[in-house]
């Protein structure tokens, strides 16, 4: 495999990331950042097993390409000879030495704050426009593709993305296709919402089991903070999902270690997807906690400092 995607990336690394050589730093991340989103494996699992083994090689590639040019030395020695040889140490790495290179690099350049900044930044852009409307082409209108390919796009953009399709189809800018039309029906746009509510209940559920949902709807401080850090786009909360799927293809190791860091990986994914119904309670759950909490102090006879409620509870 490391011989496969060396030699593969070497062909031309800025391509790769769909740059030129003249490319910034900033633009070198910018852009891994929104192809490693487009094309990590987890994000194409209603796609055939060949679309998605398509899918994780162009993720390597992506990768490989990042992991040279976002050295400035590497990108020095790259720009001058062609050649990655000897820049990566990585032509001899086993199965495992693969896995710990993707997981370090996915998890070292793409954080939970990396990714939030870059959906804000991406989502209404002009660069969001023209992937919708190339997405659009490439699936002659099918909607439900568009979805499951667009970057960063959730249930939630699907009446935004639609809106800004139809206005392209009125300029004639973009041909109208049946299937857009049908896959756009009321029928269609609650068949994929139930969908999506179908994954969030299932997390939901297994949330309870694991014990998470209590705290996430926990109303201290400590808590708002883990919530500003959880919640993230939808190609966001795959992200734990993805290093999983990595380790379950690439590592034959069965360990126990493994297995653990697999439980965590999909307990992780469910804290995330649970922080969507957190955030949904809004102010409405404040206002309940803060009503209970009042109740409670009444009743306790609760100071403003707390002494009084811990007197009384050592009491009982």
């Amino acid at each position: 495999m490391s011989k496969d995607i060396t030699s593969t990336a070497n062909e031309d690394l800025y391509s790769r990331l769909s740059l030129t050589p003249e490319a910034t730093t900033a633009e070198i991340k910018k852009s891994y950042h929104r192809l490693a989103l487009q094309y990590h494996p987890d994000k194409h699992t209603k796609l055939t097993l060949k679309e998605r083994e398509e899918a994780t090689r162009k993720f390597q590639y992506i990768g490989y390409a990042y992991a040279i040019l976002s050295d400035p030395k590497k990108r020095e020695t790259y720009d001058k000879t062609g050649d990655t040889e000897g820049l990566d140490g990585l032509e001899n790495l086993d199965k495992e030495g693969w896995d710990a290179f993707f997981k370090e690099l996915w998890s070292g350049t793409v954080t939970s704050e990396s990714i939030e900044e870059f959906r804000t930044n991406y989502q209404g852009s002009s660069e969001e426009r023209n992937e919708l409307i190339e997405t659009y082409k490439k699936y002659k209108g099918d909607m439900n593709k568009i979805m499951q390919h667009i970057t960063c796009g959730s249930v939630e953009d699907e009446s935004r993305f639609i809106e800004i399709l139809q206005a392209a189809i009125l300029s004639k800018e973009i041909t109208s296709y049946k299937k857009f039309i049908t896959t756009t029906s009321e029928t269609a746009k609650a068949k994929r919402k139930k969908e999506a509510e179908s994954e969030a209940q299932e997390a939901e559920e297994m949330a309870k089991k694991l014990g998470l949902d209590k705290k996430l709807l926990k109303d201290n401080g400590n808590d708002e903070d883990h919530l500003k850090q959880i919640i993230q786009s939808r190609s966001e909360k795959r992200m734990s999902a993805l290093l999983e799927n990595l380790e379950s293809k690439y590592v034959n190791n069965k360990s126990k270690k493994l297995k653990t860091n697999k439980a965590k990986s999909k307990k992780n994914k469910f804290i995330k997807l649970m922080a969507n119904r957190a955030t949904r309670k809004g102010e409405d759950s404040k206002t309940k906690n803060s009503s209970e909490n009042a109740k409670s102090n009444k009743s306790n006879g609760t100071s403003r400092d707390g002494k009084v409620g811990r007197s009384n509870r050592s009491t009982k």
